[in-house]
């Protein structure tokens, strides 16, 4: 169910009801899971408790929460159990009155309900009186027993997944919430989630999400631009803030609102250094007839691992959120981003390539990078295989040719590098010279390779289907796969990166040892080389044994080293599925799904409105635009991008081959989604023309902005790679999903 969005216009009732007993309060009081949910009273005071749940079991005497903010600076908290707690229609009713600062009072009108394996409360702040300063109210559920954190797992959607492992020590969530001064707090604006929950999974497989299921999330230009972390009284903040607390072993999960975020937080106009270990607070005025309405849900389960745990928390959340597909005219993008694509090859004397960074919008004053390079941001080589297959699919003879003579003359630029070791990932367009994806790093990096040798291979194929036969891109892929082997350690895994010239490896780490797979896989099918594909199953098998298993996937991002990141899953969803199809191996689709339910939890389920009092020329993310299906990037930082645009097909063939629906809604949400800020005639935005797209932005400080204005080749690609390869997949689901959906006529 979806409900109302939250409002602060409701109107305050308080009705006369009588009690029941408390055998009719049993009749509404087991969850699906068998716990119970029972009135509570400690040394005085009226709660709500939650028993039967494992681990997870959960008490609050003093439900009514709050913080009261003065001009002074001074801070400080109340809490107070309820005065009245009573059951009527299949409900408990709390009301609770507490006193505030010049003489205020603050009435909590809490009404608790029961809904399969959650307790959900809606609940009515109302403000009588009036003060200067300002309050946020809470509610926080207590769990008994004592844990440490390493003891459990927490889960907030694109930020912490488990333990502080592969989070940066200064992120949220991070070690350093734990230590050096830290207190154990971790409270996460809830516009910073993709969907607004968190969770804490225990040893004995229990668990407790808070989830805000019906998120507002309007915020004011001033908070949206605040990066110097100051405190703010505003009345039209809508979003609240979610996460748990560490008191003495004692894990107390909640909601606050507005939303406060702290310990940690993030500047918002630096990447990545912008991680502060400070407290980023927000506050309502104490105005007389002022009202607060906001729903939490608090959702119990039991006797799950942490990737089931994941997977059935997320789809919950789905089911709740329910983010509607915004229908785009698929064909008519395409052909604007791939003219896009195609304008920006330079072709210098025997070389032709797209820089690696170019301006999105005109007159931007800052000029295109001059390096073209292999995968990641560059992607020529991927570039270069979607203008050959327009040109293939297009009934325009000269605009097909004008692209099959870009695409080809790509790929007999780079070809010409030497791949075993490999001297670089590119070239600079002007002079020719070796060129690297980050030159500060001076290494190349297996992500490179991965993704633009499969794309040359993948093109390969696409043309020898059609009777043209490059022999030479073949013996350059397999010249780099035989020396790729020879990289591979005796457990599986292949070192990140290494020194561009020698082959000397430059980082050792194994943790992103799923990128060549895909490639692998289809130099043993183009080769009839076994070898090749023995060596992408130890590799995947590696990966798998070593984190995946558990919910983990690391090292995605070549520029954020081996943190938790979004294209970590994307990326090993992709291998699982190409030794799938090779293998019919049931493992690996059993491992795919699992890459799968990962990665999906990186995409916005919910609409993030732009500041209300922005200005919307200067906004990256313009007002109106919904935020559904775009993704954050990696743990540590909140920039978003469409990414996944490019496991369109990937979602498909979940769906398709464990016929498990919910993929498909995943599938056709990034098909559509994912093209809600991509140019197209008529609807331009600021950028320059159909076709284009800027790279990322954030939904959290800066709202509505981007580090810069850029558009990368792998933009493109992503778009691209989805549209192309659902229509080679599955042509009859392509041309349904492209089609508007028609409502009967009444």
């Amino acid at each position: 169910m979806k409900y109302p969005a939250a409002s602060f216009v409701a109107i305050f009732l308080l009705a006369s009801l009588s009690p029941w007993q408390l055998t009719a309060i049993s009749q509404i009081s087991e969850l699906r899971t068998g716990a119970r949910v029972e009135p509570f009273a400690s040394n005085g005071t009226r709660g709500i408790s939650i028993t039967g749940a494992g681990s997870a079991s959960a008490q609050q005497s003093k439900p009514a929460q709050l913080e009261f903010y003065e001009p002074s600076g001074q801070i400080e908290q109340e809490s107070s159990g309820y005065d009245t707690l009573q059951a009527t229609a299949g409900k408990l009713l709390g009301i609770a009155h507490i006193a505030g600062p010049a003489g205020s009072q603050l009435i909590f009108r809490d009404e608790w309900s029961m809904r399969g394996s959650s307790v959900e409360l809606f609940r009515t702040v109302r403000v009588a009186g009036n003060s200067p300063g300002g309050f946020l109210s809470a509610i926080t559920l207590t769990h008994p027993e004592v844990h440490s954190r390493s003891q459990v797992d927490y889960f907030a959607p694109g930020i912490i997944y488990g333990g502080t492992a592969h989070l940066s020590a200064a992120a949220i969530g991070g070690s350093l919430t734990y230590q050096n001064g830290g207190h154990g707090q971790v409270r996460i604006r809830e516009d910073r989630l993709p969907a607004p929950l968190f969770g804490v999974r225990f040893p004995d497989g229990s668990s407790l999400t808070v989830l805000d299921p019906a998120p507002n999330g309007q915020t004011t230009r001033a908070d949206s631009h605040d990066t110097e972390i100051e405190t703010m009284i505003d009345e039209r903040f809508r979003f609240g803030a979610i996460g748990a607390d560490l008191g003495e072993g004692h894990h107390a999960q909640g909601f606050w609102f507005p939303g406060s975020e702290g310990e940690v937080t993030y500047r918002g106009n630096t990447y990545p250094g912008g991680q502060v270990q400070q407290w980023r607070r927000r506050y309502h005025p104490i105005r007389d007839g002022f009202l607060q309405q906001y729903r939490v849900d608090f959702r119990f389960s039991t006797n799950e691992e942490f990737p089931t745990y994941l997977k059935n928390v997320w789809r919950w959340a789905y089911s709740i959120l329910n983010p509607p597909v915004s229908w785009q005219n698929i064909p008519v993008i395409r052909q604007c981003i791939t003219d896009v694509l195609a304008s920006q090859v330079e072709v210098r004397g025997d070389r032709a390539g797209i820089p690696n960074a170019v301006p999105a919008v005109p007159a931007s004053g800052r000029p295109p990078s001059r390096q073209a390079v292999m995968g990641f941001t560059g992607k020529n080589l991927e570039a270069a295989e979607f203008l050959l297959a327009d040109a293939q699919a297009d009934s325009d003879k000269s605009r097909a040719q004008k692209n099959r003579q870009l695409g080809l003359a790509i790929f007999a630029s780079f070809i010409r590098l030497k791949m075993d070791p490999p001297v670089g990932e590119g070239f600079l367009i002007d002079t020719g010279e070796l060129a690297l994806a980050i030159p500060r790093d001076h290494c190349v990096f297996l992500r490179s390779f991965g993704d633009d040798m499969k794309a040359t291979l993948r093109a390969y194929r696409r043309e020898r289907a059609k009777g043209i036969v490059h022999k030479d891109w073949l013996e350059w892929a397999r010249r780099f796969g035989t020396w790729l082997l020879a990289q591979q350690n005796a457990d599986g895994g292949f070192p990140r990166s290494w020194k561009p010239g020698t082959g000397e490896i430059a980082d050792s780490s194994p943790q992103s040892s799923y990128n060549p797979v895909p490639f692998l896989v289809l130099l043993a099918q183009e080769t009839a080389e076994t070898r090749y594909l023995r060596a992408a199953e130890r590799a995947a098998d590696f990966v798998w044994a070593h984190g995946q298993s558990s919910g983990r996937f690391v090292g995605g991002t070549i520029d954020n080293p081996d943190v938790l990141d979004k294209e970590a899953g994307a990326l090993s969803l992709e291998a699982y599925l190409a030794l799938y199809n090779a293998t019919h191996d049931p493992k690996w689709l059993s491992h795919a799904r699992a890459a799968g339910d990962y990665a999906e939890t990186w995409i916005y389920l919910w609409n993030v409105p732009m500041p209300v009092d922005a200005d919307n020329r200067l906004l990256h993310w313009k007002k109106g635009v919904p935020t559904y299906g775009t993704q954050l990037i990696a743990t540590g930082h909140s920039l978003v991008d469409e990414y996944m645009s490019y496991d369109v097909d990937e979602y498909a063939k979940l769906g398709r081959w464990t016929g498990d629906s919910h993929y498909l809604s995943i599938a056709k949400l990034l098909l559509h989604d994912t093209k809600n800020m991509v140019a197209i005639p008529g609807r331009t935005f600021d950028l320059k023309g159909p076709g284009w797209q800027q790279e990322h932005f954030s939904f959290a400080p800066v709202r509505g902005f981007g580090l810069h204005r850029l558009w990368l080749p792998w933009v493109a690609t992503s778009q691209l790679n989805g549209i192309i390869e659902l229509k080679d997949f599955d042509p009859a689901l392509f041309q349904k999903w492209i089609e508007p959906e028609r409502k009967p006529a009444k």
